[in-house]
Order: C-alpha cells, then structure tokens, then sequence
C-alpha cells in the first residue's frame, strides 16, 4: 500500500473568520460580501497551484500556522472553520470531518501575513486512544475521591 507523503500548503493571507462571512437581510436571504468572495476564490487558486491530486479520504493531523500582521484580536476557531471549509472545496480532503486532530500556532510578524497548513494521515489512533483512557481513569479515580 502506498504511503502518501505529508502535504504543506501556504496562503498568502489569512482566512476570513466564519463568524463574520454571512450577512442576512430582512427577506431571509443570505450572501457572501465581497471581500469573502474574493478570499474563497484566491485560496482556492492558490491551493489548487501547490496540490493536484486526490485529497485525504481517511483520518488526518492538520497543523496551521497564522502569521500576524499586527496585534489584533483574531479568533483561531473561526478561522479554522474557513480553512476547513477551503481546503474540502479544494478536495484536499474528501469531508472535514476527517480531521482528527489540530494544532494551529498564531504567529505575531509584523507586516507578514499568511497561512501555513500542514496536513499528515492520523498515525497510531490507537496509542492517543488508550493514552487517553488512562487519563480518563486517573481522573474518575480524583473525582471517586
């Protein structure tokens, strides 16, 4: 079986947050502002110049690193949802539920921003599995306490 290699892709901005995609009017309908458009598309270019092929269709480790252009706050987990939301329209991954686990790093650089995304296929899910079901015992053993 072939082993496949780990992929790294970079973006040259930051995803727009979930949180603030979507605006509603009065009669129900719901649509994307430009400025989210125009994200979606560029990711979506420049994803689809660094991977061609078939995505993951089996459990992955992503890693995420933003860099900051400045000190603003800026939520992970709604930029998270974007990129997930990106990389499966890309058909890096076949359903973003396929992410097993994350780590995302917020870099403060100043004038540079950016994404840096590391995806790896989810190794050994039956060591983090009993490792935390030891955990889980010591801490029902507290709690018993």
């Amino acid at each position: 079986m072939r082993r496949r290699e780990d992929i790294v892709l970079f973006l040259s901005t930051l995803p727009v947050p979930k949180s603030n995609r979507y605006i509603r009017r009065k009669n129900g309908q719901v649509f994307k502002p430009a400025r989210v458009l125009h994200w979606e598309s560029r990711a979506l270019w420049e994803i689809r110049n660094q991977f061609n092929g078939d995505g993951f269709k089996k459990p992955v480790s992503v890693e995420v690193y933003f860099f900051l252009p400045d000190r603003r706050k800026r939520d992970i987990d709604n930029m998270l949802k974007t990129l997930w939301d990106i990389l499966e329209k890309a058909n890096v991954i076949a359903n973003d539920n396929l992410i097993f686990a994350t780590k995302t790093v917020k870099v403060p650089k100043s004038g540079t921003s950016g994404t840096v995304i590391v995806i790896k296929p989810f190794r050994n899910p039956k060591r983090v599995i009993e490792e935390y079901r030891l955990h889980l015992e010591e801490f029902k053993k507290e709690l018993s306490a």
